[in-house]
């Protein structure tokens, strides 16, 4: 969701994104994952592809809070309330992903791995058209690494050099643990300097089905995002490609997750957090016109 794609920039910028390469802090360049590889990386050699593995979770707010924090011109539309029947009519599902970016290729060029956090405001009336949803979006917390601080930010976004712990499986289960995920960011050198972290997020697999379907995920993940309204990333992500099959199948967890300010207005700590433990592979495309994606509704098919 946060890289750019090579080709796309102007030749000095993609020169210096290209040195940029090179210089990568050591942890991005270092970190062991477990995550499996990029599954469509020969189908779609010329596009940005990769996997993302981690949980996305339901954070359900007050309505009145998510309209303070979605800019006032856009509607927020109810495609929520007929996909969810039974969700609180004074609530919002806001989307928290936590996941690791993997075995990225754009143009035939390898990114390195990376982490992040993001919040995302569903359902969101970019177009002002009463049907065609995007995902809002304002801060996300990456790793230091050059491409995706700066592909953030290309789509208005707010990126926040985060650190991690764990600093690139955030999505496995704790060793000696009963099938516990835990998963801390802390925003620039907080962690160096033992103050807590920005985000907190605890599960274990809850053992039951959820209050959300597939498709509802499905839905909310591959809408098109952005800030300002004008420039969208959209991002396919693949639910049923081989990372997101059999023994990769998707687990229902549950659990609880704390957020600071500025993430959200004020901190929150939310109890009783349902989402999916889930690797999904991704198709990106870059830098579209907002209103190219009217009325766009797709996930892509898989490897």
């Amino acid at each position: 969701m946060y890289f750019l794609q090579l080709s796309c920039l102007p030749f000095g910028a993609a020169l210096v994104t290209a040195a940029a390469l090179t210089s990568l802090p050591a942890t991005s360049l270092s970190c062991q994952t477990q995550s499996q590889p990029n599954p469509i990386a020969a189908e779609y050699p010329t596009l940005t592809t990769g996997t993302i593995n981690g949980t996305v979770a339901v954070l359900p707010i007050e309505y009145t809070l998510a309209r303070s924090i979605i800019p006032s011109q856009y509607r927020i539309l109810n495609g929520y309330k007929q996909l969810l029947p039974g969700f609180p009519a004074d609530k919002y599902p806001v989307i928290i992903e936590s996941v690791l970016d993997h075995g990225i290729q754009s143009n035939s060029t390898a990114i390195p791995d990376f982490s992040r956090v993001v919040l995302t405001f569903p359902f969101v009336d970019i177009l002002g058209d009463g049907f065609s949803n995007f995902r809002y979006g304002k801060y996300v917390l990456v790793t230091d690494n050059p491409i995706a601080i700066a592909g953030t930010a290309a789509y208005g976004e707010i990126p926040i050099t985060s650190t991690f712990e764990p600093p690139c499986d955030g999505y496995t289960f704790l060793p000696g643990s009963n099938k516990n995920i835990a998963l801390n960011a802390y925003q620039g050198v907080d962690q160096a300097l033992g103050r807590p972290p920005a985000v907190a997020i605890e599960f274990t697999p809850a053992g039951r089905a959820g209050p959300y379907p597939l498709s509802f995920y499905k839905n909310v993940t591959n809408q098109p995002s952005t800030n300002t309204g004008i420039v969208c990333d959209n991002f396919i992500t693949l639910y049923n490609s081989s990372v997101t099959k059999g023994q990769y199948a998707p687990v229902v967890v549950v659990g609880n997750i704390s957020i600071a300010a500025p993430y959200l207005p004020t901190a929150m700590a939310f109890k009783g957090v349902y989402g999916l433990k889930v690797d999904r592979a991704f198709i990106e495309n870059n830098y579209l016109p907002c209103g190219s994606l009217k009325g766009y509704t797709q996930t892509g098919s898989g490897d």
